[in-house]
């Protein structure tokens, strides 16, 4: 692979760097970690010393994550989450707007006028949930039956009729590469590369 070959000479160049020579070994172990993380760490041996001493430094006060300059690469971040289907929006798993509270978006939101994915009812519509007004569907997306709430808010939450509004709510689906980092290519385009740190 060019961006790996690419990689593999940056590290290469700044493992023979004479001035600076912590310098120079802090930039060719964050090469090392770009370059495995890029692939398929868990499956080749000789990247499991630089994730593994990533792994117990990331555990360190003060850690500060490895980068490869030759590469540009930034320190990895993490997201937890998928991204919502088209015409979703991430919510938190329940309203609030009291200040400071900060929620997890766990949860992808859509209006019943901007649903257009097939709906299915269980138990033929009539599964409600009286405490908090909502009722079990299945919506199918990307050809998967996946389980949804309808919430009706502003009216008679014990009725399923009535003039308020209608949401559909989903589980945000999370992801199984939680962390990505971004670096430069062979052609000076910017990449992301997305990983996760499970031990092999």
């Amino acid at each position: 692979m060019i961006v790996l070959k690419y990689l593999l000479v940056g590290a290469a160049a700044v493992a023979g760097a004479a001035a600076l020579p912590s310098q120079s070994q802090a930039s060719e172990w964050g090469c090392q970690v770009l370059l495995c993380l890029s692939g398929d760490w868990q499956g080749t041996p000789s990247c499991h010393p630089p994730i593994y001493k990533l792994i117990a430094a990331m555990k360190a006060p003060g850690f500060n994550w490895p980068t490869c300059p030759q590469a540009n690469s930034s320190a990895a971040r993490f997201e937890k989450y998928e991204d919502c289907p088209s015409g979703w929006q991430a919510v938190g798993s329940y309203d609030s707007d009291r200040p400071g509270m900060r929620q997890e978006r766990n949860i992808c939101r859509t209006s019943s006028d901007r649903l257009t994915l097939p709906v299915t009812f269980t138990n033929s519509g009539l599964s409600q949930d009286h405490e908090n007004g909502s009722r079990q569907a299945q919506i199918e997306i990307e050809g998967k039956l996946v389980p949804a709430k309808i919430q009706i808010t502003g009216n008679d939450r014990g009725s399923s009729l009535g003039t308020g509004s209608t949401y559909y709510t989903i589980s945000r689906p999370m992801r199984g590469k939680p962390w990505f980092i971004e670096y430069d290519d062979a052609n000076g385009l910017r990449q992301k590369s997305w990983f996760n740190l499970n031990m092999p």
